[in-house]
């Protein structure tokens, strides 16, 4: 009969001691990890959506004010606001501007936004702004999470359908479950020599993004002039399908910008060999050609575009251009005076809803004709002043302030 092992004091104490290390080293994981650093205060009341407004109202009052510096535009979900000041994502009620639900980590955040009904919030870590959590936006509990290689600032983008982040260097396309769809530019680990957006030696100027495309304006060394680059997802995220467009003349430093993508057109402002948007189709081939009456005093695409219904507003500084889904121009509001348009537009109960120098503008979705204006007290600054709505109620982004009004 084989005798029992024995464990004597020295293997209790091997043991104690290794059972004493895996406790210490996950104690230490644990203290060093987000999840640690991480406020998370779920809704206590269900989400519900507003009624959508009958008419524009006849005036406006303020109803709440907060501040929200890493939002470019109102990012409004059904009934819900959300916020994004210091570290902290917060939903509030439209119109009360009561909070919600609350998410912070221990660090401030890169950006804030959305896709379908999530929230996407985005924090640094020691690899720049790659940290992402999608947040339920109904209910404020975390939904799915994803971390990579990126630049340290970084510009976010949504069609509602899709969430565009991008650098200086490096680009990402994510869906809804925050897989990526495209990557481009400096990726994570070199380990494709075929992929073409490695070692290029170019700086992400501008993009936009669709569902289906992504547009970036690039400047590349030993090269004057800008490129535009069209990414079409493909079978390997990390090596979507290219086309580079050369814009001749349109120097490395000029003010060129992507506005916009829906589906395979790309709307960009080129300021040669005249002030104009032109309209391309994926195959990289000129659609469209509108000129200015003059160079645009430039913002941010990212704020200065909107999705207002089925049309696209891009406010030039003293216009407010619309194009329609396809980008074909329709028309151009511009007025001197109380008509002067500060930001994009929005729409609500039918019409184009345009901050203007008097107040917010009642446009024509039609013809862009004025049809009245309501008195709204506007900041004095360089704009632009983006507006949203939710239900009845108009919510503003002026700068790093969100106002919401009423009637």
């Amino acid at each position: 009969m084989v005798k029992p092992e024995r464990r004597t004091r020295g293997d209790l104490a091997a043991a104690g001691t290794i059972a004493l290390v895996i406790a210490v080293v996950a104690g230490v994981v644990w203290w060093n990890s987000s999840a640690r650093a991480t406020i998370s205060k779920p809704a206590t009341v269900p989400p519900h959506n507003p009624a959508a407004a009958q008419a524009v109202p006849g005036a406006l009052h303020t109803l709440w004010a907060a501040n929200s510096p890493h939002t470019l535009s109102p990012i409004i979900i059904g009934d819900m606001v959300i916020t994004g000041d210091d570290r902290t994502v917060e939903a509030r009620e439209a119109p009360s501007g009561q909070n919600r639900w609350t998410y912070a980590r221990k660090d401030d955040l890169c950006g804030v936004s959305y896709v379908y009904g999530l929230v996407v919030a985005v924090y640094p870590d020691d690899r720049g702004c790659g940290q992402v959590t999608a947040i339920d936006a109904g209910t404020g509990r975390r939904n799915t999470a994803r971390t990579s290689y990126s630049d340290k600032q970084i510009t976010l983008r949504s069609d509602g359908n899709v969430v565009l982040s991008a650098g200086p260097t490096r680009l990402e396309l994510w869906r809804s479950d925050l897989v990526r769809m495209i990557s481009y530019g400096e990726i994570d680990a070199r380990v494709k020599p075929a992929n073409k957006g490695i070692g290029t030696g170019c700086t992400l100027m501008s993009a936009a993004a669709s569902s289906s495309q992504v547009a970036v304006l690039e400047a590349c060394q030993d090269q004057d002039d800008l490129r535009l680059t069209l990414l079409e997802p493909a079978k390997e995220e990390d090596e979507p399908d290219t086309k580079n467009v050369p814009l001749a003349g349109v120097k490395v430093d000029s003010e060129a910008r992507t506005l916009a993508v829906s589906d395979t057109r790309t709307a960009v402002y080129l300021p040669t060999p005249k002030p104009q948007v032109v309209v391309y189709d994926e195959t990289g081939s000129q659609v469209s050609t509108t000129p200015l009456s003059k160079a645009p005093v430039l913002a941010n695409p990212a704020r200065a575009v909107t999705r207002a219904g089925d049309m696209f507003t891009w406010w030039t500084g003293y216009s407010v251009e619309v194009f329609d889904s396809r980008l074909g121009h329709r028309f151009t509001i511009a007025a001197p005076g109380p008509l002067t348009p500060l930001g994009p537009a929005t729409m609500m109960a039918g019409k184009l809803l345009v901050p203007v120098a008097g107040g917010l503008g009642v446009f024509s979705p039609t013809t862009g004709e004025n049809e009245r204006i309501i008195p709204v007290d506007h900041p004095v600054g360089p704009g632009p002043v983006v507006p949203g709505v939710s239900g009845s109620v108009v919510v503003e982004q002026r700068g790093d302030q969100l106002a919401a009004f009423g009637a």
